[in-house]
């Protein structure tokens, strides 16, 4: 199979994923998985991915060929565990929270550590099964206290062949650097962190309370630790051009601390030199467009000893930040990703042969009819919710949404009952939700919402008045009413249409079949670090009384189904 580089059909034209011929077109996922992390255990891939202030935290992808993703889980069920910010009660983590976890598997089970950076510090989750249930614990310090530090993030574990384990990870700030620390095999403890010493300042920290600097490259992040063939590779980014220049840096040498100029190894506290190779800036919106490497992201091989690489282009735009998937070539022991190599450098594709064939086409993301007793997992809420104001099993076959009072009203990023999915940029999105009404009391709201997080909303929704149902579109907290609808209306479908455009079309319809239009073109935007996220939400600021039952939301994605309008 030729794999192009070249011409506008192999951009990312929102035809992304499994083709259907034997190919996949980039991005592999094409949905705001930031940050991926992936890993191969036997025949199976699993990949971890950012999620901020969203709950769950963290979640667990599988596939069987590296295109095709279903999530089966998450390592941090309860968000509001790592900080009271995250509870429905605060609302307070937009642009904080969950970033850039690292997903291992080392002596029978699943680890993800974390650093949260806005504050909540280190964190270790395990598991023997994927799909949970997890074990979430804080890492401590040196001195047993808990590593609760601000602004830490990006940490990735390796245990060695001697049995010992290390952590790196980033402080960003001023002096934004890379730390190796050494850590306890069961990941409980850093033995060279002092968690005042960390919280002290911006760095550079000093060893034994701060690790050992091994990357003094300004803006280093994504942090990933690898050993092939007696090397070891250190991996980070640079985004901000202040150090080296944007790009992904892999740092090599045989002794993990580095080789000092007499060739013995560096130590801890004293490292030595690594070689350096750097491949592709960081892809913002203007590098993906130029066809370069994407950034942030990780190694994985196949049982018959291929490589490829996942990493992420910042596209600045509503699909947030996408997985890509290119095969990795070893030259002279550098991982080189990508196609057409020239002089040790790859080239971004944007379609290729599937890595591994034969499994069909799925996605983390899609359509439910909430006729399980649990909630499936590609699903996430705004924060933690409020666990007795929904619920799969008072009505069987439907999703329960109680309506309590926003935390301040007016505002939708306080309404503390917002359940979510990612949205996907295509040349149509349709999301569909039909709503039951009867439950409805005086005072509430309910909605079809997308919002990039923290930023800027709009939504469709209906509002019961005494008796009376009426429509509402909302624009950034500014209500427009709507039609009322007739007397003794039961039943409720709203829909947004987006197109590659980003311009979304709010509709609704009473019987399911006609649809009418209301408000503006909303152009879809994200926000705090992610991509448009579209959801389903109630409140009622007047009582804690009234609910919806939700009978299906169904998510229809098109590749090349209707003109760059995104009308329809």
């Amino acid at each position: 199979m030729n794999m192009k580089t070249d011409g506008a059909e192999d951009r990312c034209t929102g035809n992304s994923g499994d083709q259907g011929d034997g190919t996949f077109r980039n991005p592999v996922l094409a949905f705001d998985y930031s940050d991926p992390c992936p890993i191969r255990v036997g025949e199976d891939y699993y990949l971890a991915s950012s999620t901020f202030q969203m709950s769950p935290g963290v979640p667990i992808l599988h596939s069987r060929d590296l295109v095709n993703w279903t999530t089966i889980g998450a390592a941090i069920p309860d968000i509001s565990a790592l900080a009271p910010e995250f509870n429905w009660d605060r609302m307070d983590r937009y642009g904080g929270g969950v970033f850039a976890p690292s997903l291992r598997y080392h002596d029978g089970k699943f680890w993800v550590f974390v650093n949260c950076y806005s504050g909540e510090g280190f964190y270790c989750c395990t598991a023997t099964n994927p799909a949970g249930p997890w074990q979430v614990r804080q890492i401590q310090d040196k001195n047993g206290k808990p590593l609760r530090t601000t602004a830490w993030t990006d940490p990735c574990p390796f245990w060695d062949d001697d049995g010992k384990a290390y952590l790196i990870t980033s402080r960003p700030g001023s002096q934004w650097f890379s730390y190796l620390f050494e850590m306890t095999p069961d990941g409980s403890r850093l033995l060279d962190a002092d968690v005042d010493h960390m919280n002290d300042g911006e760095g550079p920290y000093a060893y034994p309370k701060g690790g050992t600097l091994v990357v003094p490259f300004h803006s280093a992040e994504g942090n990933k630790i690898l050993k092939r063939n007696g090397y070891y590779y250190l991996l980070h980014i640079e985004f901000l051009n202040k150090g080296q220049g944007r790009g992904t840096y892999v740092f090599r040498s045989k002794h993990i601390y580095g080789v000092k100029p007499d060739g013995t190894p560096g130590q801890p506290g004293d490292p030595g030199k690594y070689d350096v190779f750097k491949f592709g800036p960081v892809g913002d919106e203007f590098y993906a467009e130029n066809r370069e490497l994407p950034g942030q992201g990780g190694f994985v091989d196949t049982p018959d000893g291929r490589w490829f690489w996942i990493g992420q282009f910042n596209r600045h735009v509503s699909d947030g930040r996408l997985p890509q998937l290119l095969p990795v070539t070893w030259i002279d022991d550098w991982p080189v990703p990508g196609v057409d190599i020239r002089e040790g450098h790859g080239r971004m594709a944007w379609r290729l042969p599937k890595p591994i064939v034969g499994y069909p086409v799925c996605t983390p993301q899609g359509s439910d009819d909430f006729d399980k007793p649990v909630l499936d997992p590609r699903w996430h809420w705004n924060h933690q919710p409020r666990s007795d104001k929904w619920s799969l099993t008072e009505r069987p076959g439907f999703l329960r949404l109680h309506a309590f009072s926003q935390l301040e009203p007016g505002k939708f990023f306080k309404t503390r009952n917002v359940l979510c999915q990612r949205h996907t940029r295509r040349d149509l999105t349709q999301v569909t939700v039909r709503l039951e009404l009867a439950g409805m009391t005086d005072g509430q709201e309910a909605g079809l919402v997308h919002f990039g997080p923290g930023n800027t909303s709009a939504s469709i929704a209906v509002r019961k008045t005494g008796a009376a149902l009426a429509m509402r579109f909302n624009r950034a907290d500014t209500p427009t009413d709507g039609p009322a609808l007739a007397a003794g209306t039961t039943a409720l479908w709203l829909r947004s249409a987006a197109g590659f455009d980003d311009l979304c079309v709010f509709s609704f319809s009473t019987d399911g079949q006609s649809f009418i239009t209301l408000g503006e073109p909303y152009t879809l935007v994200g926000g705090g670090w992610r991509g448009d996220i579209v959801g389903i939400y109630t409140f009622n600021n007047g009582a804690e009384s009234g609910y919806i039952d939700v009978d299906s939301f169904d998510y229809r994605r098109e590749g090349r189904s209707v003109g760059r309008s995104g009308k329809l």
